[in-house]
Order: C-alpha cells, then structure tokens, then sequence
C-alpha cells in the first residue's frame, strides 16, 4: 500500500544516515505505533489482510519476547559478575587497572559503572622478600620510608614486619612497592634482625616519583645514622580500578 511506504519513509528519515545501530534502538511501542498508523493510513479500497495483520502481530509478539529474554538474560550476567565481584573483597588480587597499570593489592569496594561491576583496589605500601640476591640475614625487620611534606613535618610509612630466612636466591633481600610520589628525595629507614629498637638509614630514594625500592644491605653495613627526628604517621600507596576481566590472579592473604 502507498500509504505504508510514505511512513516507512517518515520513519527512516528520523533516524541518522548509515547509523545501522539506530535501529536496534527500535522499542516494541514503535513497531506497535507503526501498525496503528498502518491501518489508520490504509486504502479503503484494498485493506490490509487479517492474515497480513495477524502475522504481523506474531512478528511484534516475537520481537517483544526477544527483547525480555535480552533483559533477563543481562540481569542474569549482571548478578553473576556482581556476585563474582564480591567475593573478591578482601582478596589480594593482581589486576590490570583501567589506567593501565599493572597492579596488586586488597579488593576493598566494588561498584557499578555502564552495567558492569568495578573492583577498587587499595594497592597499599607494602615489604616483601625477594628472589633478588642480597645480604639481608635471618631475622624480622621493620621499615620507615620517611620525606618531607609540603607543610614542613616529616611524614613516615611503616611497614612490616617482615621475616626472612636469608637465603640467597628466596628472601635475601627485601622489595619495599607501591611506594607513594613525593615532593623530594625519601630516607629509607630498618630496624635490625630483631624488629625491634633505633631505625638505621639504609639509603635516599632520590626519585620522587620512584614506586619501589630493594634492600639488600647486610645488618653490619647499615649506617650509623638513625631517625631521630618525629615524624606524622602516612598512609602509603594508591587506589585502583580495575574490571572482573582484567583481573590476573588471586592471592592467598598471609
């Protein structure tokens, strides 16, 4: 019918030249307003069949029912991911972070962002021995990264203990990581093998911006010169995104 083609037409002129997608923007009211105005705009003289009408009214129900079994089955998706994502709280987790960053540290929230679920992962300052060899020995150590903030006071990170056999090859140094950006050098400070007692320097990190360091220093090659000097207790390290996908490894907390 004539009529019919002139709607079609209307109808494909509201929507953006070559957008194929723009269709599957098509909603079941607007196939339904589309038979309504069919019929309204009909020839008199040559009406549309029923059986015409009734398949077109199977064709509409069809739509409708794949578009409901598309909900359910994305709310479906969407409760697995953020059931998957949950679980993952409190979990120490390798991820590859929406800035790009590879990272690792302890799921503490999830949300949702464009329908999908989102982990935020505190990649605090940590201590952990290293395959790297040094000349750290048997003992538990504590660290100090100390620097100078933009008020003046010093701030400190602490971190450990940390307990190492010495053995060259498993955990005869110590890798200090997600180390925060500063305003100037950082002092790395250790206690001795016994974790306790006067912080000794150990080195300068001189890079601001450096996010890691490795102690391998022996206890008798540490310096003479200790922290004196107080300083503000700092939370050290940064906080990720990262999505369920880009999630590498999960890690037993210890």
């Amino acid at each position: 019918m004539a009529s019919i083609s002139s709607i079609s037409n209307e109808t494909q002129n509201t929507l953006p030249f070559g957008d194929a997608s723009a269709l599957n923007e098509l909603k079941i009211d607007d196939f339904l307003d589309l038979m309504i105005a069919e019929l309204q705009n009909q020839d008199p003289l040559n009406p549309l069949d029923n059986a015409e009408l009734l398949a077109q009214i199977g064709q509409i129900r069809e739509v409708a029912a794949t578009d409901q079994l598309t909900e359910t089955l994305d709310a479906v998706l969407l409760g697995q991911n953020v059931a998957s994502a949950t679980s993952l709280m409190g979990q120490e987790v390798q991820a590859l972070a929406t800035d790009g960053t590879t990272v690792l540290g302890i799921v503490d929230r999830v949300t949702i962002n464009n329908g999908q679920p989102e982990i935020h992962i505190n990649a605090s300052s940590r201590a952990t021995a290293c395959e790297i060899e040094g000349q750290i020995e048997a003992g538990t150590y504590r660290y100090k990264v100390v620097f100078e903030r933009p008020d003046g006071q010093y701030g400190a990170i602490d971190l450990g203990p940390i307990t190492t056999t010495g053995t060259n090859g498993l955990d005869s140094s110590i890798l200090l990581s997600n180390l925060p950006a500063t305003n100037g050098p950082k002092m790395v400070y250790r206690t001795d093998a016994s974790g306790e007692g006067e912080y000794h320097l150990v080195n300068y990190i001189i890079d601001p911006d450096a996010e890691s360091y490795i102690d391998s220093a022996s206890n008798v090659n540490l310096s003479n010169a200790t922290l004196t000097f107080q300083t503000v207790a700092e939370y050290g390290g940064k906080r990720y995104t990262a999505t369920l996908n880009n999630v590498t490894e999960i890690r037993a907390r210890n």
